[in-house]
């Protein structure tokens, strides 16, 4: 079977010693499979979708059945997909009790004429599609809601719009999923998931669900899945600029960071990260925060899932290239 496949957890502070990083590291590794059984009959397209539906059901990042809800109680998810042979895309933003939007975001760019879908009308699609289902957090995860929010709501520090303040989010913060993929044809697909930023207004939508800012897919060139503060992304259009640097002939690895160095220029540090694939499957990753929770597998190398620290990141790009054999 040939292909590549190259998921991601999320960019984010993954400080050392992070009791979640077990838990975390079996999740990527589980995406990953799932993306491999895919391609075993499929294209970069399932591969991808059914890598974020894995991480979605997992419950331990911050997208799916993982989420945090909005300052209402509510959550509400956020996907976006695109199959870079056709140019097609689809996103849904803002949608209640679909367990798996990026499934959605998949009905959306298959079986309508539309690119991005929010609210009520992506519900009611959902529905027509078998996709709608309950989503509430574990026991657990309500009690860590619950003070959470209550450390939200008293902070003199409360903002509507902004980030919450590192203090109260610790490292929940940047749980978005992605997963970027090349099938034996060479076709290429992205795919991005998230719950947005705790305790966010209701309607609130970053980056994740907008086509060449949360996820691009492009033939000839790659694709690309991000991770960070939604704002800044989506202004930016981290993921179109990474794509296009590809497509004008840029490696993966110096396309990530030259993309991740223009962002950081204009917002600052602790805003994002991304992986990519070129056109010759290699593999790129960059991110400007403490760490970044990543996933991979390709033909001839063993699939492998860890969570990649700033201090680790040039030896852990390197052993990519390395088990690549020759690029």
């Amino acid at each position: 079977m040939e292909g590549r496949i190259l998921v991601q957890g999320g960019a984010g502070s993954w400080d050392e010693g992070d009791r979640r990083e077990g838990e975390v590291v079996s999740a990527l590794h589980a995406a990953v499979e799932s993306a491999i059984s895919a391609l075993g009959n499929g294209s970069a397209v399932d591969a991808v979708v059914e890598a974020v539906a894995s991480m979605e059901a997992s419950g331990v990042f911050k997208a799916g059945r993982g989420a945090f809800p909005n300052l209402d109680g509510v959550i509400e998810l956020d996907a976006g997909l695109m199959d870079g042979e056709s140019l097609r895309a689809g996103g849904v933003a803002a949608v209640r009790s679909v367990p798996h939007p990026v499934r959605l975001a998949r009905i959306v760019m298959e079986k309508t004429e539309n690119v991005l879908m929010a609210g009520i009308g992506a519900e009611r699609l959902a529905t027509a599609f078998g996709l709608s289902g309950e989503l509430l957090p574990d026991t657990t995860r309500k009690k860590e809601i619950g003070k959470r929010r209550r450390d939200y709501l008293d902070s003199p520090d409360h903002r509507w719009v902004r980030e919450l303040g590192s203090s109260l989010t610790g490292a929940w913060e940047g749980d978005t999923v992605g997963a970027v993929g090349m099938d034996g044809e060479g076709r290429f697909a992205a795919a991005t998931s998230t719950g947005g930023l705790s305790f966010k207004i209701p309607g609130r939508v970053g980056d994740s669900p907008i086509v060449g800012q949360g996820f691009y897919a492009m033939r000839g060139a790659g694709a690309a899945s991000t991770s960070g503060i939604g704002e800044a992304i989506a202004r930016y259009g981290l993921s179109l600029r990474a794509v296009g640097l590809m497509a004008e002939g840029i490696g993966a690895g110096a396309a990530a960071n030259e993309s991740i160095r223009g962002l950081t220029r204009l917002f600052g540090p602790d805003t994002a990260g991304i992986i990519l694939l070129d056109s010759h499957g290699i593999p790129g990753i960059s991110f400007n925060t403490r760490g970044m929770a990543v996933g991979y597998w390709g033909t001839g190398i063993e699939a492998d899932a860890r969570i990649v620290r700033r201090e680790g990141l040039e030896e852990f790009s390197k052993r990519l290239l390395g088990k690549r054999g020759g690029y």
